[in-house]
């Protein structure tokens, strides 16, 4: 079949003129362009996917992680584990690695990845599964004066163990305390000393992406799909010891976590669900992805957003804000993240640049990278894309009848910058890419630092009275914006 590349420009990223930087443009963010996390990895040899995590109070040292082959002899004889990387640079720079479960729990397969911050302490953890009679759930920790993480250890030890997520907060009522939490398919687990030692699960129910968030007064979150037609949370004020549920949205479609035939592709796409919680007023934000129509055997996929200002009791009804295209292109495997500003971050797969029908006889399947920001809430977002070009999802480096894609996508956020982290095959295989947005308005040159050279920029644009000295947008360029300016680098970002 035919397909028409209807958006091959570059990504509006950081490399802007410097006339553009002024007025409106103060609040957009700098972009970088793409930064490969796993910079180590072997040609040929699949990732996919990905997870990150980094903390309010060291929000330069991020963790990543996804499913790495690149222990696999030969492509068609998988070997599976635990990819991570560390960067300790805001993302500039990237070392990647493997984690493993303790030796007793290896396997050879190895995945399901996960992250959590805690942002009391700093410390950073990676987690995964180890799918094998011997295994279960193994976590690493990084403690905040440590380059490599520590030893993993069992959290549970299980051959039963399926797509985990992990998250840390205060234990309810102790401001001082960490509880870390893993939740599952076979419940919610939690460890009161970094991660060292677990309590046995506590029951979920029926469902599959358990997502764990822990809110500032240590009120624990878990959305879920249901199998079904339901998008639903479980809410614990007990720190994990029991749980109520709540529906957060019905789906309009489902189908079920090996089916594609909504996408073009053969690859599956399990339709999760992804909340985030306000650091500051508590409001919980889900995203998931639903069809919209269908027309000519064709599938609109969009992304659903929907919001609880009251612990989850009820929601608002589910809009398409983020982005609702005119094509009957897909938006899928979004994940939303929300700063302690209160503006909410997102990333997710979209396939509106090329026109492509569903087709899981069809291996090509078309996909960019995108990311936007809301400051009001989520009523108005603005979008870029993250990606050059289309990447291919035929080239997912296996040699399996059907494709695999991984089931999920990753977005940190700490301090002022947002780091996606995210897949693309443009290199013949999926390799692990990321870009540094930086929400810095004193980084006047838009290269996702700050430093002497945004103060020349700005004293050398204030010398000659440009526009981009007028710092507070006021028309007039005088010494307000020079004070405004200085007051803002002194404080650094």
């Amino acid at each position: 079949m035919g397909r028409t590349d209807r958006s091959s420009s570059a990504p509006r990223l950081a490399v802007l003129s410097m006339l553009a930087l002024a007025g409106a443009a103060w609040a957009q963010p700098s972009i970088s362009g793409q930064v490969r996390v796993d910079p180590n990895a072997p040609l040929s040899r699949s990732a996919n996917e990905t997870t990150a995590s980094a903390s309010e109070l060291l929000p330069n040292r991020i963790v990543a992680g996804w499913n790495d082959w690149r222990l696999s002899p030969t492509i068609s004889s998988e070997v599976i584990n635990g990819g991570a990387s560390l960067s300790f640079d805001g993302g500039a720079t990237w070392n990647d690695f493997l984690i493993r479960p303790p030796v007793a729990n290896q396997s050879g397969v190895e995945g399901d990845p996960m992250t959590a911050y805690d942002d009391r302490t700093g410390t950073l953890w990676y987690g995964a599964i180890s799918f094998a009679s011997n295994g279960g759930i193994y976590v690493a920790r990084l403690d905040p004066t440590s380059t490599t993480f520590n030893p993993s250890k069992m959290a549970h030890a299980t051959s039963g163990a399926d797509k985990c997520w992990m998250a840390a907060g205060i234990i309810p009522g102790n401001p001082n305390s960490t509880r870390l939490y893993i939740t599952y398919n076979l419940g919610c687990i939690r460890s009161d000393n970094m991660g060292d030692t677990w309590n046995s699960p506590v029951s979920l129910g029926s469902g599959i992406g358990f997502l764990p968030r822990v809110a500032s007064d240590g009120t624990l979150y878990v959305s879920y799909w249901d199998f079904g037609t339901g998008m639903l949370l479980k809410r614990s004020t007990n720190g994990g010891t029991s749980f109520t549920q709540k529906t957060i949205a019905t789906r309009l479609d489902t189908w079920g976590t090996q089916d594609g035939s909504r996408f073009p592709g053969n690859f599956r796409v399990p339709p999760m669900c992804y909340i985030a919680v306000d650091p500051n007023n508590g409001t919980l934000y889900a995203v998931y992805f639903d069809r919209t129509n269908l027309t000519g055997g064709r599938h609109n996929i969009d992304l659903y957003f929907t919001k609880s200002t009251n612990m989850g009791d009820t929601w608002s009804a589910p809009t398409r804000p983020i982005h609702g295209d005119a094509f009957n292109q897909d938006q899928f495997f979004p994940w939303i993240e929300v700063d302690k500003t209160g503006r909410l971050h997102v990333t997710w797969w979209d396939g509106r640049a090329t026109d492509q029908n569903d087709s899981t006889s069809d291996v090509n399947a078309f996909f960019d990278n995108y990311y936007a920001y809301s400051e009001d809430a989520g009523a108005t977002w603005h979008e870029s894309r993250l990606t050059p070009s289309p990447w291919n999802g035929k080239n997912d480096g296996f040699t399996r009848s059907q494709q695999f894609l991984g089931d999920y996508n990753a977005l940190a956020q700490a301090g002022k910058r947002a780091t996606p982290v995210y897949i693309d095959s443009r290199n013949g295989d999926p390799d692990v890419y990321t870009n540094r947005i930086f929400f810095c308005k004193a980084d006047i040159n838009h290269d996702g630092f700050l430093n002497g050279n945004d103060y020349d920029a700005f004293a050398d644009a204030f010398e000659s009275g440009g526009s981009l000295a007028d710092y507070n947008n006021d028309g007039f360029v005088n010494g307000d914006d020079y004070d405004a300016f200085a007051a803002d680098f002194e404080e650094g970002c």
